[in-house]
């Protein structure tokens, strides 16, 4: 019972949060809600109150052979109509710049704040899953600015007119009609409330079955690898069942609220029908004005149907946007300072880590580890798979916070820093290369606002990528495919060194940077590396001993601490030492597999 009531309550905070999203990015347009105000809102009134009165006049005129009065009364009704047809296309156009306007600033704000996730948010969330929700809360917003701008309003004016009609004709009329009405949209309301958690249930279910589906099919070549077509349709099997089962579930439950529904509008259609005739019978009311009262109780009773058909797009416009914004309302737990400090490029660059700790759970992947490392100076960091070089890096680039211990930058704890700001000082190439689908120009520039083509292709020719972009059909315009799968590993990773040269930071973070290279390409990859060290500190992790063999300081991390440091040739002069044996282990420049088992 707790539960669900915190349950309950954590549902109404992120409903409130829905209305609250949806309804900034709304009044980003007010001057064009303002003219829809006067617009669209009028042009409901003419079409469903105004026009349909002087129909009936002209009935009326009609029927008691005053057919003098009658050219009038279709003069006015065809100047209405012009004057509807005006406002309405008026309208219209202010009503598509609003969504425009309103839908670039929600799709602009819900890409901020999920690039503003944390790293360990998106390493433990379906990339499918989360693209998935942002569909559909653009979808959402849209349904949800059609009911603000179009189904609401019309709603309010048919019933506001019709009630006002019914009123002046007969108030006992009026008030049988509107406490059927309040029957049918209280029972349409208390239906919606019970169906509500059906359709939140198949959000759910529909956001999981997204990522997985995603997730198979971003790795479809290493599913055809491995044979694993029908291994990946029996994983999805399960989801989908379930999705079917729930969105099963949902469907059904929507009878009983359309048979309850209908079967209220029916009596009250009766019951109202029953009333006009008396009307009519003890001479209260005219023949035309028992055919327009009549055409307003049925469009009442009709509407009362209709809205109720409108809480079912509500309850889906509700349901396809909680997801996203519960994702929305996810704090990262990495922020910046409320007062940043400021460091430039300029600035005496000391690179400093003092008993830095960092636990996964209980799991210490980085223990006591202390090291400076000065301006220009090149430290490789090798070790054994999970010794913590990794994780070194990633908390360099404050991808996570140290659990304990600091790290600074020219005297200042990068936690005192903007991340945008510590980032710009950092060149990172990592084991995977990050390669968007787009082409290889705009990769290499990527994040470099300003750059021109001409640089873009002198830190390519510094890769080596001028090495194979003349196989490729477009050159540097060639579309490297998701994630670069269009491109092998080596053609990569030389095309996120390229990047890296080009951003041209002060700081190098390399972490496998030449690990997918052939022999030949390394050999040229080292020499436009070293050159582009010249300067510049460098952190360079390896498990190939060749790449960090002229580093200044070589640090060798086992258990998540730093158990040896040195030169090369002061490491492997000590016969016990690890470093030593990993050299005198390795083949071909890596790290022995035999060696790395134990």
């Amino acid at each position: 019972m707790v539960q669900q009531i915190i349950a309950n309550g954590r549902e109404k905070v992120v409903n409130r949060q829905i209305h609250r999203l949806f309804w900034k990015s709304l009044l980003t347009a007010k001057p064009q809600i303002v003219i829809w105000f006067f617009t669209r809102p009028p042009a409901f009134a003419v079409l469903h109150a105004i026009i349909p009165l002087y129909v009936a006049y002209a009935l009326q005129a009609i029927i008691t052979r005053h057919f003098d009065q009658v050219g009038h009364y279709l003069a006015v009704i065809a100047g209405l109509a012009v004057l509807h047809a005006i406002l309405w296309t008026v309208g219209g156009l202010v009503a598509s710049k609003l969504g425009e306007i309103s839908g670039q600033h929600l799709q602009m704000a819900v890409i901020k704040n999920y690039l503003g996730k944390d790293y360990d948010f998106y390493a433990n969330n379906y990339a499918g899953s989360i693209s998935g929700q942002a569909l559909r809360l653009r979808d959402a917003f849209q349904e949800y600015s059609g009911a603000a701008f179009l189904q609401i309003p019309k709603y309010i004016v048919i019933i506001t007119a019709s009630f006002a009609v019914l009123a002046a004709k007969s108030l006992p009329l009026a008030m049988i009609t509107f406490v059927c009405v309040a029957i049918i949209l209280g029972f349409t309301y208390m239906i919606s409330l019970w169906r509500f958690k059906y359709r939140r249930k198949l959000s759910d279910v529909a956001s999981n079955v997204d990522g997985k589906i995603g997730d198979a099919l971003s790795n479809a070549i290493t599913v055809k690898t491995f044979a694993a077509e029908q291994y990946e349709l029996a994983s999805l099997s399960k989801p989908l069942a379930k999705f079917n089962r729930v969105q099963y579930i949902s469907w059904i439950t929507s009878i009983p609220a359309d048979v309850g529904r209908n079967s209220l509008a029916m009596a009250a259609t009766v019951l109202l029908l029953f009333g006009t005739s008396q009307l009519y019978q003890q001479n209260k009311i005219a023949l035309a004005m028992v055919i327009l009262v009549q055409l307003y109780v049925l469009r009442l009773v009709t509407l009362a149907t209709e809205i109720a058909e409108f809480t079912k797009t509500y309850e889906r416009t509700m349901s396809a946007a909680y997801n996203a914004v519960k994702t929305m309302m996810v704090a990262p737990v990495i922020t910046d300072v409320q007062r940043p400090k400021t460091i430039t490029a300029s600035d005496k660059l000391v690179l400093k880590l003092t008993n830095v700790t960092f636990k996964y759970g209980k799991r210490a992947a980085v223990r006591d580890v202390s090291l400076t490392v000065q301006p220009g100076t090149k430290v490789g960091v090798v070790g054994y798979s999970g010794s913590g070089k990794t994780t070194l890096t990633r908390l360099l680039l404050r991808f996570m916070d140290t659990s304990a211990g600091t790290i600074e930058l020219a005297g200042v704890d990068i936690r005192d820093l903007r991340q945008s700001q510590l980032r710009s000082l950092i060149s990172y190439v990592p084991q995977e290369p990050l390669l968007f689908h787009r082409s290889i120009a705009e990769n290499i520039g990527y994040g470099i606002t300003g750059c021109t083509r001409a640089e873009i292709e002198a830190a390519g020719k510094a890769a080596y990528v001028d090495e194979f972009i003349a196989d490729l059909p477009y050159g540097y315009d060639t579309l490297v495919g998701e994630k670069g799968i269009k491109l092998s590993g080596g053609q990569r990773q030389r095309v996120a060194i390229a990047r890296a040269i080009l951003r041209n930071a002060p700081i190098l973070v390399l972490d496998e940077a030449t690990s997918a290279l052939d022999s030949r390409s390394e050999q040229y990859i080292q020499k436009a590396l070293w050159n582009l060290m010249k300067g510049r500190t460098a952190l360079v992790v390896a498990h190939r001993l060749s790449t960090i063999q002229r580093m200044d300081t070589i640090i060798v991390m086992d258990g998540g601490t730093i158990i040896e440091s040195g030169t090369h040739e002061e490491l492997i002069e000590r016969p016990d030492g690890v470093y030593a044996g990993l050299w005198e282990h390795q083949s071909g420049g890596y790290i022995s597999p035999e060696k790395t088992a134990h």
